[in-house]
């Protein structure tokens, strides 16, 4: 039972997939087999029930967001509007679109590729059950989190329906599945990158060991635990494998043929021959992280503009309920009602939209980081005294390697997603607001 129960990328994104697809953001269904050494296999394909979701949230924000759009223009001709609420409400609708048609033509093809290249490097790599888990209890409590917020946020903001806002329920509903469905597509993009900041430290974690090869045991050294797994030795499990990697094969055959040498040559050091050795593991490692840099690739592919437009409506709901609310307080704002109206509820939006800013970028900071300290690792490596001349050169290529290509987190290729985007996002909204300010005043 404890074999059927083998935690793995697909059952970890359990939590995050139903709530994806019944918003419409990922129409694809989970289907399960069994193998005949009693190993069940999960594979993915499209789903009639996702797409119909999909579709149906895709008219019902594009109709009732253009119908609403219209009958503001006929009903309000000649009437003061709030063209920056309109404004919010075009670039909500259009980020949502925009996520609801990528789930349908570009995710729906390349997810299924990119989570079993996953699921295939928790495999070479040898990820521990126990970080699977934890990964998925880290998602488990996203989705809590996320749904206190929204409830609070959104449960606040029908208690006012009745007030200034003047929100139909249908449209209001529309709204904010249009915010819900942003969010959604954050979560996804951010675990996703999360997911390749682990792998990355793992991989590091072999480069770091391989500074003292005098201390690697059979029962510490992972490349040693790895070659023994069957998964390995079982020939069926790479004949039709998209990673098929025939470096794993020659270590597998050079290691009993390293032993037999060493054996028969009292000359050569064990330290010199596991060294000379490991010119094929890092082969191994090189490929493993080129397999990585093209997960990366494509989950920018994949996010790109939706990631894009989601930063571009953050900054601009940011700017507009701050200003609201130092104007509102520059009025003298001092009734509960209003008060909680015009100041509490825009704050309380600002802040979800820069933690939503915070989460894309703290993640995209750490994987990009991850994957830079390969190059500090691979360093340290090339200054070993006893290194073998063979083991020396695969070292080299896979320092140009990792110099040559970085992952890169961007914004459809405007920018780069990380840090220092928060710093420029901060400059710019308190420029924006001294400006509206001062407006506002004059």
């Amino acid at each position: 039972m404890k074999t059927l129960k083998k935690a793995d990328i697909f059952s970890n994104i359990i939590p995050i997939y139903y709530l994806s697809k019944f918003t419409g953001l990922f129409p694809l269904s989970l289907a399960y087999s069994q193998h005949q050494q009693r190993r069940g296999t999960v594979k993915m394909k499209t789903s009639k029930f996702g797409v119909l979701c999909s579709m149906f949230m895709l008219m019902w924000i594009t109709g009732d967001q253009c119908y609403e759009f219209i009958t503001n223009h006929i009903n309000f001709q000649g009437e003061k509007k709030n063209y920056v609420m309109d404004l919010e409400s075009v670039i909500y609708t259009i980020s949502a679109v925009s996520s609801l048609i990528m789930s349908l033509i570009r995710i729906r093809k390349e997810m299924y590729k990119v989570l079993y290249n996953i699921f295939v490097v928790d495999n070479l790599l040898d990820t521990k059950c126990y970080i699977l888990t934890k990964n998925e209890k880290f998602l488990w409590i996203q989705l809590i989190s996320l749904t206190l917020v929204a409830f609070v946020i959104y449960a606040a903001d029908f208690l006012v329906m009745n007030s200034n806002f003047n929100i139909r329920l249908l449209c209001g509903l529309s709204f904010y599945a249009c915010c819900f469905i942003r969010i959604v597509t954050i979560m996804q993009f951010a675990n996703l990158v999360s997911l390749l900041k682990q792998k990355f430290k793992i991989l590091n974690s072999y480069l770091g060991s391989a500074e003292n090869p005098a201390q690697y045991t059979p029962d510490n050294n992972l490349w040693e635990i790895l070659l023994q797994t069957l998964h390995f030795r079982n020939e069926d499990n790479w004949k039709d494998d998209a990673l098929q990697i025939e470096a794993f094969y020659q270590a597998l055959n050079r290691r009993y043929y390293s032993k037999i040498t060493v054996q028969d040559s009292a000359n050569i050091s064990n330290q010199n021959s596991w060294l000379q050795t490991e010119k094929l593991r890092f082969r191994a490692l090189r490929i493993i992280w080129d397999v990585l840099c093209d997960i990366s690739s494509s989950v920018n592919s994949m996010y790109g503009l939706q990631i894009l437009l989601c930063i571009v409506s953050a900054f601009i709901e940011i700017t507009t309920n701050l200003s609201y609310s130092i104007i509102s307080l520059k009025e003298n704002v001092f009734a509960k009602e209003e008060l909680y109206l015009k100041v509490v509820t825009p704050i309380m939006w600002a802040l979800v939209q820069f933690l939503l800013l915070f989460w894309m970028a703290s993640s995209c900071s750490a994987a990009s980081g991850e994957a830079n300290r390969s190059v500090t690792l691979l360093q340290k490596l090339l200054l070993l005294p006893e290194l073998h001349p063979a083991t020396a050169a695969e070292i080299q290529l896979f320092l140009q390697q990792v110099r040559d290509r970085k992952p890169n987190f961007t914004a459809w290729d405007f920018f780069t997603i990380n840090y220092g985007l928060l710093v420029s996002t901060v400059g710019a909204i308190t420029t924006y607001l001294v400006i509206l300010v001062q407006m506002q005043a004059n």
